[in-house]
């Protein structure tokens, strides 16, 4: 298969660097356009109070919550067909089952989804004319929140087969489609109606459809990613199951604790909620950026795990660790030197630009460390073993981030507290997660060597 991703153990840094860029380029440009588009919808209400722009802001924090669901197919779609494609199997019962578990899972959503998230942020501290405005924010959304999620699978599958093009090319469309349409309605320009944050909301509908169609096209004429034959192996769903429900697990419970988290922030009132929403959207492009490195970190470790090349898998890992290290240590500095300017995109209110600009000088010196936890994560994802980052991300966040938090701002009643303590937890778990992985590669390091020593053994040798 031409776009089996293997790495040799002997492979020069400059070589493994531009096989890993080259895969994950696309998706970091994929994930900027995300930013861009986000942080268009943060600058399009803030034009209506910022009231609205914490409620889109609180919005998009607490839909990762019901996101993470999309985990179960997502996750398991990705590192199952990353597996198969290492070790030349059809990929195809890998996506037909991820295709399957999206929409029963998302379509309860459909119906309920509203008046959940509204419940969560009312139950974490928002504010009645926040909620109010989330309600008019999501509604659109979950009314195509299925077709959200079969879109995210189709994507998953892209990515595991190391095609990370074609997504890119669908994302900018989906991107063009949730601007325009967000710009037409939220104060209805052109003759539109004017929906306000509910206009939003409808951008972000639309793009999900037209990004549905656009992958149908592509499998119906192109025959894309890969040729799909019927079949429903249950050893595979097994797996997808296996695979992708620690990290379904991981992200739900991540989601709730991060807007517990949230919540601490929500208490000093909608300003300092809206700096938070602010240097999120202002961060996320550098998180977006380790983002793309984790995934092609997840899809090389999946396909040099899937063709047992356990020596490759590590050397191709640490290079990604170091060169996703250095890139997002460059945007830390970035942060540091312009949080007012870059905060300025946002907002014009003098009081949420002085919180956005503690904020981003705070997490810019954590962002190397960012880097090394989302790398050793996604490879340990792709080697499969989710159940490690489910345990990893969950206690270092309770330990080390909310019941410190949770403690002090008892005593010091500063939002300065939760933002330190993100740093604090983010540079702890990176230590974590390393280590978790050396101890998982070196495991599997020996057992290889092991074998290769038994294989090449002599007969009466391998007798004793």
């Amino acid at each position: 298969m031409s776009n089996r991703l293997l790495v040799d153990a002997g492979e020069s840094w400059r070589s493994v660097a531009k096989k890993v860029t080259k895969l994950a380029m696309p998706i970091i440009l994929s994930n900027l356009l995300y930013t861009v588009e986000s942080a268009f919808s943060i600058v399009l209400v803030s034009g209506l109070s910022a009231t609205a722009v914490a409620a889109v802001g609180y919005s998009a924090s607490m839909l990762w919550f019901i996101y993470s669901l999309m985990a179960l197919s997502y996750t398991g779609t990705s590192v199952l067909v990353a597996q198969m494609t290492g070790a030349k199997k059809d990929p195809s019962p890998a996506l037909l089952w991820g295709l399957v578990m999206s929409f029963f899972t998302a379509l309860p959503l459909t119906f309920v989804g509203t008046h959940l998230v509204a419940f969560l942020m009312e139950k974490f501290g928002a504010s009645k004319g926040v909620v109010f405005l989330a309600r008019e924010y999501l509604d659109p959304i979950f009314a195509f929140i299925t077709v959200g999620f079969i879109t995210n699978t189709i994507y998953a599958a892209y990515n595991g087969y190391g095609d990370t093009k074609t997504p890119f090319k669908v994302a900018l469309i989906m991107n063009l489609v949730n601007i325009s349409s967000a710009y037409l309605l939220i104060y209805g320009n052109l003759g539109f109606p004017r929906l306000e944050t509910r206009g939003a909301g409808w951008g972000i509908a639309l793009s999900e459809v037209v990004g549905l169609l656009a992958y149908a096209y592509l499998y119906l004429r192109k025959k894309k990613p890969f040729p799909i034959s019927m079949c429903f192996s249950r050893d595979v769903l097994a797996k997808i199951l296996r695979i992708g429900t620690p990290t379904a697990l991981e992200r739900a419970f991540s989601s709730l604790s991060f807007n517990i988290f949230v919540g601490f922030l929500a208490s000093f009132g909608d300003k300092v909620l809206a700096a938070h929403q602010i240097g999120l959207r202002v961060e996320s492009a550098s998180f977006m950026i380790g983002f793309g490195f984790m995934v092609a970190a997840t899809t090389l470790s999946g396909q040099n795990w899937g063709a047992k090349n356990y020596a490759g898998l590590h050397h191709g890992i640490s290079i990604t660790a170091h060169l996703t290290a250095f890139v997002m240590g460059l945007m830390g500095v970035f942060l540091l030197v312009f949080p007012h300017y870059l905060s300025l995109i946002f907002t014009r209110d003098t009081q949420v630009i002085e919180y956005a600009v503690y904020y981003l000088v705070i997490v810019a010196l954590s962002q190397p460390q960012m880097a090394y936890a989302s790398i050793y994560s996604g490879a340990l994802k792709g080697m499969g073993k989710t159940h490690i980052p489910l345990a990893v991300n969950l206690t270092s966040f309770w330990v080390f981030r909310i019941i410190p938090s949770y403690l002090l701002l008892k005593y010091f009643h500063t939002p300065l507290i939760p933002w330190v303590f993100m740093s604090v937890e983010m540079t702890l778990r990176a230590i974590i997660f390393y280590w978790a992985y050396r101890r998982q590669i070196t495991r599997f390091l020996s057992a290889k060597v092991e074998e290769e020593r038994y294989i090449k053994a002599p007969p009466e040798e391998v007798k004793k």
